[in-house]
């Protein structure tokens, strides 16, 4: 089934996010240890399923070039269909990158820049999304995710949107940011899915209800 692109007006996602979530409790933490950059090496960061998740993990070595320097992969199993919202707004990494991929390891959507303040390099997305297991990955500027015939999952040269139409699942990544070093330190990726009625009022206050108005179901 092709991709459909899921995202709109990324900046008032997350002001929607935000008002729908404004009164919730503090999130479950995840701690990466050692999660890889592909389906069969992901950690689990949620396994039955999270209203709101906090996914902590840092890029540690600098040498850059490679996707086990730059590139995060976590599984998700849903377990409620609904809207979620992934962001990595307060990350000290200041420059990155979210993709988002269905069970198979086919590409959903991805986000290079936010367009709010205070960093506009960090990255989010929307999604709607029904029962099922993803991967939500996260990486430095400029890697691009391919698939077993080396074609780019992705056009990455936009900032954001859904898969390029006949690719296949995640079977590597690429590095075009042609830097030898990277930003090292600490991200956090935020997911979460407001309270049907909370998302309700903030979406259609906002202007996004045609934004999300296509589930994408899992492989």
């Amino acid at each position: 089934m092709q991709a459909k692109n899921l995202i709109q007006s990324l900046s008032v996602a997350v002001a929607a996010a935000t008002v729908a979530t404004a009164t919730w409790a503090a999130p479950t933490v995840f701690t990466e240890t050692a999660t890889g950059s592909l389906a069969g090496t992901a950690e689990v960061a949620a396994a039955s399923g999270f209203d709101q998740l906090r996914i902590e993990g840092r890029f540690t070595d600098a040498t850059g070039g490679f996707d086990t320097n730059l590139v995060d992969l976590y599984k998700l199993n849903i377990t409620t269909a609904g809207t979620y919202f992934f962001n990595t707004t307060g990350s000290a990494v200041a420059d990155t990158q979210l993709f988002l991929f269905d069970a198979a390891g086919k590409g959903l959507v991805w986000n290079n820049d936010i367009s709010t303040a205070p960093v506009d390099t960090w990255s989010a997305l929307v999604a709607m999304l029904d029962v099922g297991t993803y991967f939500i990955g996260v990486s430095w500027f400029g890697m691009d995710p391919f698939d077993g015939t080396n074609t780019s999952i992705f056009d990455t040269l936009l900032n954001e949107g859904g898969p390029v139409a006949g690719t296949g699942a995640l079977a590597g990544w690429n590095d075009f940011s042609g830097a030898s070093l990277f930003d090292t330190g600490d991200y956090a990726i935020t997911a979460y899915v407001p309270a049907p009625g909370a998302l309700g009022l903030a979406l259609a206050a906002l202007g996004l209800m045609a934004g999300v108005s296509s589930r994408r179901r899992a492989a």
